[in-house]
């Protein structure tokens, strides 16, 4: 496999990563992480690039992460391990660079922007002696003791996590400079949408409600409909953000964006907590009203006011679908208000986050019945579980 080929296919697949490149187009680093959190790093706090060796092996592991100071305490932190000699390569190449251009993808594996990254000299070379000579690190499969020593990287890094036997390894932090920023202006063409999206935009919630559509795109096809309206006394109003529809199941999706680029910079973790909570309630009662509306058999246009045609089925999936989840704070009040609608209403719903809903969708695999059984079964783990925060491991057979 080239090395394209399989950057590629880990942008696609990975939830969150970073690549370090240098081939005959030069060099780069790629980073793929939430939108939110590209956002909070265009608007100037601090990222640090986190490199760890572990020497307990034959041929040393190299790890690396990056650590973005979105929020003072709970800062976004994503890890990795070297396991290819072209990473290694690739590293030595760039720590002995002036500068380098660094890539930031979205959930999507989008290149939203682009920036100038530069580094003190110092810190290149404590990276250089860190990282040795490449010829002697471990390259390979990622088995069980390579997962080990990531959670060694992890807890040495103050990662918290549950595993046991860790053991610190050797590991430094280096700031990272941004500057000379380019935005994209991507252009995705679908079956039923072009849908336009930039991630300064500020209008933060139409933009992922576009993202939604392009995740669907393949899935529904000319069955999915962004903004579809019904009539009030005069004109028409919107039924829901994004409306999708299959043989087994109907789909209403509210989106409810993160606002990130015109928020106060030093917001505490419990206010945006309960900005999240503000909108999921508000996304949670505008699906109720669109559910009774389907109930109805009240008429839904698309957004030219074309008439949509489709057979109702027994149960709605209502779907409040934010840009993160954040998993601090108490959320007894929002579960509650999930348990009371779904009785009341008999609707499924779920609240989930683009990043796990994007991991849903893929492992459908082209389907809109498989997808629709996922969703039920992710309800069923609520409802056992009593927890907005659980994340169901989809296996296949």
């Amino acid at each position: 496999m080239k090395i394209a080929e399989r950057i590629y296919k880990e942008l696609m697949h990975e939830p969150a990563s970073i690549w370090f490149i240098n081939d005959d187009f030069g060099a780069k680093i790629m980073v793929k992480i939430p939108s939110p959190i590209i956002k909070s790093i265009m608007k100037g706090c601090k990222i640090e690039f986190l490199f760890g060796k572990d020497n307990s092996q034959q041929a040393a592991i190299f790890h690396t992460g990056l650590r973005v100071y979105d929020d003072p305490i709970n800062y976004a932190t994503i890890t990795g391990t070297e396991r290819f000699f072209d990473e290694h390569c690739s590293l030595a190449a760039i720590m002995n660079r002036s500068f380098t251009y660094i890539h930031f993808h979205n959930e999507l594996g989008i290149c939203v922007a682009t920036a100038k990254l530069s580094f003190s000299i110092a810190d290149q070379f404590r990276v250089l002696n860190l990282q040795g000579n490449p010829e002697r690190l471990y390259c390979g499969k990622f088995d069980e003791i390579i997962s080990r020593s990531l959670d060694c990287f992890d807890y040495s890094i103050k990662i918290k996590n549950k595993q046991k036997n860790v053991y610190v390894i050797e590991n430094i932090a280096i700031e990272g400079k941004l500057e000379d920023w380019i935005i994209m202006n991507n252009t995705v063409i679908g079956y039923n949408e072009i849908n336009h999206v930039m991630v300064d935009d500020k209008d933060e919630g139409s933009i992922l409600e576009k993202e939604v559509t392009i995740i669907l795109d393949d899935l529904f096809r000319q069955k999915l409909y962004l903004n579809p309206q019904i009539t009030k006394a005069k004109g028409y109003r919107e039924l829901t953000d994004v409306f999708a529809i299959s043989d087994n199941g109907l789909f209403l999706i509210e989106s409810k964006a993160l606002g990130v680029i015109d928020s106060v910079s030093n917001k505490t973790m419990e206010k945006k907590v309960k900005g999240v909570q503000k909108q999921i309630s508000t996304g949670i009662d505008q699906l109720v009203g669109a559910s009774r509306k389907i109930e109805s058999n009240t008429k839904i246009y698309d957004k030219h006011l074309k008439e949509i045609i489709f057979n109702k089925t027994s149960f709605l999936h209502c779907i409040v679908l934010v840009s993160e989840l954040l998993p601090f704070g108490d959320w007894k009040t929002i579960e509650y208000k999930m348990f009371k609608v779904m009785v009341e209403n008999k609707i499924y719903l779920n609240v989930i986050d683009l990043r796990e809903f994007m991991q849903y969708v893929g492992h459908a695999r082209g389907s809109a019945d498989r997808l629709n059984l996922m969703l039920i079964e992710r309800v069923e783990a609520f409802v056992k579980n009593e927890n907005i925060h659980m994340r169901l491991n989809v296996m296949k057979e």
